[in-house]
């Protein structure tokens, strides 16, 4: 694989890592505003069970998305993972009660939690060590 190849892998990452931001906290937003807190009939309680309910998931499930990305490596898991995520945002709008938001943060984390491991795995497999922390760098900027 090409350097230049390489470095453009790890910008993909940076970007998968800038979607997944975006999509864990867009949700934040949108609790805050009246007419969504006057749709679902929200309690104070509900919004923050809704807005914690990605990071359940997401944080139960770091350790076996690890050994996923180990068994089967990076990118069938990443692949699988990112459309898992992408679907659960398409579908995000489409709920009509507090237990499908709900349901679809729960499956976000799910989606989310491969990233991370999926990501760094890649990035010590095919960046050579002198330069992991430049590509750890632009990672993490993400």
């Amino acid at each position: 694989m090409t350097d230049s190849r390489r470095w453009g892998i790890v910008c993909l990452l940076m970007f998968g890592m800038m979607i997944a931001y975006v999509d864990r906290a867009n949700i934040s937003v949108v609790l805050a505003t009246p007419d969504f807190k006057a749709l679902f009939h929200l309690s104070d309680r509900e919004r923050g069970t809704i807005n914690s309910s990605f990071f359940w998931s997401y944080a139960l499930l770091q350790i076996p998305a690890g050994f996923l990305v180990d068994r089967f490596g990076v990118k069938t898991p990443y692949t699988i993972a990112f459309l898992l995520w992408c679907l659960v945002s398409a579908a995000t709008p489409m709920v009509g009660t507090i237990e499908q938001l709900l349901l679809l943060r729960i499956l976000l984390g799910v989606g989310e939690s491969l990233v991370t491991p999926a990501s760094l795995r890649w990035i010590r497999y095919n960046i050579e060590e002198a330069r992991r922390g430049t590509a750890l760098a632009i990672y993490f900027a993400g």
